[in-house]
């Protein structure tokens, strides 16, 4: 399975009509597009204006085809009213070289990811909640973390009321832990137990200052280098498992 994230800054006033189109362009869309399996508009708990267009797809060759076709593109813009404006503006000469200000777009961000987990069959059950744990480990051991992680971290998760299901993706030393729970059970304390008992066994493997902070028990949320361990959750604004 081939996993795409795209970020979007979106006018969290407008998330009702941004799900509601979202349905009716991205989603009508890939259920026909080849390869598609998942889509998903997701929306940060804590930042309303932060949102992920989560899709999964049955190889990277069919991810790749759907943005080389323009349908990304076309779909990217389809949304554009609904995105959130940039604080920064830029300086132009109209056609008839008078000064005018524009304020900078937000584009949307990419990243994609490979992994090797079946399909997340119940993702069907809905409403659910979305639980994204980005952090980085030591380059010399990113085989042994994710040995570490499939032993002993993954059943954890799995043993949490609630998880429906778990996908750990690597690039290198950063890895990225996608998990998946039942909004209708008691998400909140599972998802923050989860954390306290996955930073316990991954501690050995992160660098030096990310560990120190840890063993500290300083907040996974609130750190500020780019190596601690940053931990959101989201919301499924609309979603849809595709039968193909």
């Amino acid at each position: 399975m081939f996993l795409r994230m795209v970020s979007i800054t979106i006018r969290a006033e407008l998330s009702a009509k941004i799900a509601s189109t979202y349905a009716e362009n991205v989603i009508t869309t890939l259920r026909t597009q080849p390869g598609c399996s998942f889509v998903a508009l997701l929306q940060n708990v804590s930042n309303r204006k932060e949102a992920i267009s989560l899709t999964m797809w049955n190889s990277k060759a069919d991810a790749d085809e759907y943005e080389k076709s323009g349908v990304f593109h076309r779909l990217v813009e389809s949304l554009r009213s609904f995105y959130e404006g940039s604080s920064e503006w830029s300086l132009n000469l109209t056609e008839d070289l008078s000064i005018e200000y524009k304020p900078t777009p937000v584009e949307p961000t990419v990243a994609v990811f490979d992994d090797s987990e079946k399909y997340i069959t119940r993702l069907k059950e809905t409403p659910y909640v979305v639980q994204i744990i980005r952090l980085f480990v030591q380059p010399v051991k990113s085989r042994e973390f994710e040995e570490t992680f499939n032993r002993s971290v993954l059943p954890k998760f799995r043993h949490q009321k609630g998880c429906i299901h778990v996908v750990l993706l690597q690039k290198e030393n950063e890895c990225t832990i996608i998990s998946f729970w039942d909004e209708t059970f008691d998400f909140q304390n599972s998802l923050g137990q989860g954390v306290i008992d996955f930073t316990r066994d991954i501690v050995s493997f992160l660098p030096a200052d990310a560990r120190w902070k840890v063993m500290r028990k300083s907040s996974v949320v609130n750190s500020v280098s780019s190596e601690d361990i940053h931990s959101s959750m989201y919301r499924c604004l609309v979603g849809e498992w595709i039968a193909q």
